[in-house]
Formats: C-alpha cells, sequence, structure tokens
C-alpha cells in the first residue's frame, strides 16, 4: 500500500491570512467596479485623477540682449530685451492666444527688475512663434553686494549671468491665472571691445512650469 502523505491543517496564523488575502481581493474588485462600472451622470461624483496628468511643454529663451545705456563705477541704466520661442503645443491648450506676458530678470536667483505687464495678441493655435519683452533696470533696483557682482562682470569678465521668470495668461480651466516658467541662467558675453551691449553666449535656456 502506498504511503499517504499526511496534511498538516492549517495553523492560526496561516487562516488569518487567507483571510485577509480574501477580504483584500473582495476590496479591490469592489473599487474598481465602483469607478469603472458605476455610471458617471451623477455630478457630486468623485473619481481619482489621472496618473498621468499632461506637464506643460517648455518654452525656450530663443535671445537675451543687454545694453547698457550708462555705467560709471556708482550708477547703471540698462535694458534687457528677451524673446521666448513658445512651442506649437502651448496656445490655447495652455496659454491665452490674447493675453498678457511680464518678465522677471534674476541675479544668483533674486530678483532684480521685472518689467511691466505687456499685452499680446497675435498667438496661433498650433503654431511655434516668438513673443518679446523689455526689463529695464538701474542701479536704484539692484542691492549693494549684487551691484558689485554685476559690475565685476561687466568690467573685468566681459560677461553676465542671469536667470529670468516668465508670466503668461493661463486659460486652462479651474487653474491659477498666470502659468509661470523659470529659465536656467542664461550667459550674455559683451561684444569685443566694448562695454555696451552683451547678448546670449551659449546654448539657449530652457524655462519650466512651475
Amino acid at each position: 500500500m502506498e504511503h499517504e502523505e499526511e496534511v498538516e491543517p492549517l495553523t492560526c496564523t496561516g487562516k488569518i491570512l487567507c483571510c485577509c488575502s480574501f477580504v483584500y481581493i473582495v476590496c479591490f474588485w469592489a473599487g474598481l467596479t465602483y469607478f469603472v462600472v458605476m455610471p458617471n451622470d451623477d455630478p457630486g461624483l468623485h473619481r481619482l485623477p489621472p496618473l498621468d496628468r499632461p506637464v506643460p511643454p517648455e518654452i525656450e529663451l530663443a535671445s537675451m540682449d543687454f545694453t547698457v545705456f550708462n555705467i560709471t563705477q556708482t550708477h547703471l541704466s540698462a535694458k534687457w530685451d528677451m524673446s521666448i520661442r513658445i512651442p506649437y503645443n502651448l496656445p490655447r491648450d495652455y496659454i491665452c492666444l490674447q493675453g498678457d506676458l511680464q518678465a522677471s530678470l534674476l541675479f544668483k536667483n533674486i530678483p532684480i527688475a521685472t518689467s511691466s505687464s505687456q499685452k499680446y495678441n497675435n498667438l496661433k493655435y498650433r503654431s511655434a512663434q516668438l513673443l518679446n519683452v523689455s526689463v529695464v533696470v538701474s542701479d536704484e533696483d539692484i542691492g549693494g553686494l549684487i551691484w558689485k557682482a554685476i559690475m565685476e562682470g561687466v568690467k573685468e569678465k566681459k560677461e553676465v549671468i542671469f536667470g529670468s521668470q516668465f508670466f503668461l495668461t493661463d486659460c486652462r480651466k479651474n487653474k491659477a491665472e498666470v502659468m509661470s516658467f523659470a529659465c536656467h541662467e542664461a550667459t550674455l558675453r559683451f561684444e569685443h571691445g566694448s562695454e555696451m551691449k552683451a547678448t546670449l553666449f551659449g546654448n539657449h535656456s530652457t524655462c519650466i512650469n512651475y
């Protein structure tokens, strides 16, 4: 006669684990049925947000010019002219075709000047395009240590490094009125033999929504 293996009875711990597994499976399928099978015509029904929320596309800093009007050991007046490249999938899907544009200039992550709000009304849907904005700054806007660092860059290194932020009118539903973008720092290098005009040097910075 063949020897039959003796099956050990479940211990108390094993029974508890089995019961917990069964309850977990029942709850999982019940929840899945509630969110998937249940009709969604109830305006008060709250559903889970999608896990793959779309990330707004990045803006590119197409150009940045720094024009010095007057510079001495104690005084500076200058203007920054910036151009940003709006990607084709940003207008209307995220920002309005008509709205406001504002920019801030940063030095070592500290804002030193902000432009006035400027209107734009020529964006086209599904089309990449450029927007321009200018920021005027003087030594009255800049603190002492920042002022000295900028002057050192202009006089000795013949270049300055700035960060920037842009604010555009947000057209998404149930969102803030403004979309904010922060740009990586950009290096502006002065033309040879000149301390009056600096232009963007190296790779173009990208600006990320935050």
